[in-house]
């Protein structure tokens, strides 16, 4: 999505406000008035606002076609705001665009097939996180008790962290029942959150969803910089579920780009890495061999700035399922990144036995 803006702002200024203009009244969006490069129109992302009609918050910018709210704070880019409208993903987000918002009727054909051509070229420069406003979550109330009892979270956690319910967990303008929502917070600003489905909810839905243009993989979750020395896991439930007795940071799984190595390893003493126990997380700890290229794994790329070691876990299972005494003692044996070697023999962490994929295991999960 960040070649997608940088070359819808590199369009010529009457087809980005011809653009801008088509695209909010596709959404049903009545502009006020313009300031500037600004279109003024009331905010339909906060219902927490008064009086839009006569005093709008909102402008979505006709020259860099960024969208953002004095009123409630939020702000992001103007697929962001699409996508978050039509409760779709960027991607769709693009498409609409293109499509039912006039793009081609904004442009001659030959400046549409030269951005088409250039949606996939490689860019370097990143558009600004999404930001909400911490009233958006006010909408959905108290925590389901699958948080707190099947998962162990602790109240003083989930409490802290914000973690509630939205009771119908819309996806693609369908209700599909309860999640879990785990708010993601960058910087003193919320960026989005991600969802969990519950297990009352369709189990058809997505089990884990984001927030459009979701930064995983240039943010920390639950990252704190004064830490001289941290975890880092792949889920945030893992982080959930033991950062009451340990500096435990997520990555949004087993991908961790040079920025995210950047915000975790920096000015810190020493990293310890927990990769799940499959074969991305392998591959995430011990790198990888593509078309005869080596990619070093995430330890070793960290290593350049602080003492790194990794977790060698013997069990088929993350983080978030094992008890308190458990990750404590296996992060206190935790072994240098260069001699680490993925398990041979995975073990169930209930009955200790060879993990059983597909069988129930004989020990409660209460023990």
């Amino acid at each position: 999505m960040r070649a997608d803006l940088d070359e819808l702002t590199a369009l010529p200024n009457g087809h980005k406000e011809q653009l801008a203009q088509d695209a909010l009244e596709s959404l049903g969006i009545d502009v006020k008035r313009r300031q500037g490069d600004e279109l003024i129109h009331g905010c339909p992302i906060s219902d927490y606002h008064s009086d839009q009609d006569r005093n709008p918050t909102a402008a979505l910018n006709a020259t860099n076609l960024m969208w953002h709210c004095l009123g409630c704070g939020a702000g992001g880019t103007i697929l962001w705001l699409i996508a978050t409208l039509r409760q779709i993903t960027m991607e769709q987000a693009r498409d609409w665009l293109h499509g039912e918002a006039g793009l081609s009727r904004a442009m001659e054909l030959p400046d549409l097939l030269a951005l088409f051509d250039a949606l996939y070229a490689k860019k370097e420069k990143r558009p600004p996180l999404p930001v909400y406003s911490p009233r958006m979550l006010e909408r959905w109330r108290g925590i389901d008790g699958y948080i707190l009892d099947d998962r162990q979270i602790p109240i003083t956690t989930a409490t802290r962290m914000g973690i509630c319910t939205d009771p119908d967990g819309f996806v693609d303008r369908v209700r599909t029942g309860p999640r879990a929502v785990i708010p993601h917070w960058w910087k003193g600003q919320l960026v989005g959150w991600q969802s969990r489905r519950l297990p009352c909810a369709d189990r058809t839905a997505p089990k884990y969803l984001s927030t459009p243009a979701f930064p995983r993989d240039e943010t920390i979750f639950d990252h704190d910089p004064s830490r001289r020395r941290a975890v880092i896991v792949e889920s945030p439930m893992s982080n959930l579920r033991h950062r009451h007795h340990q500096p435990i940071e997520a990555t949004f799984g087993a991908v961790v780009t040079d920025l995210q190595i950047d915000h975790l390893a920096r000015g810190r003493d020493e990293l310890i890495w927990w990769p799940d126990n499959d074969d991305a997380g392998w591959r995430m700890a011990e790198g990888r061999t593509h078309n005869s290229r080596i990619f070093p794994g995430a330890p070793e790329r960290a290593s350049r700035f602080c003492l790194n070691r990794i977790v060698q876990s013997p069990f088929a299972a993350d983080p978030a399922d094992l008890p308190n005494e458990v990750v404590d003692l296996l992060i206190e044996e935790a072994v240098p990144w260069p001699v680490w070697q993925r398990p041979t023999v995975l073990y169930c962490h209930r009955c200790l036995e060879p993990e059983h994929p597909g069988a129930p295991c004989p020990v409660p999960p209460s023990l």
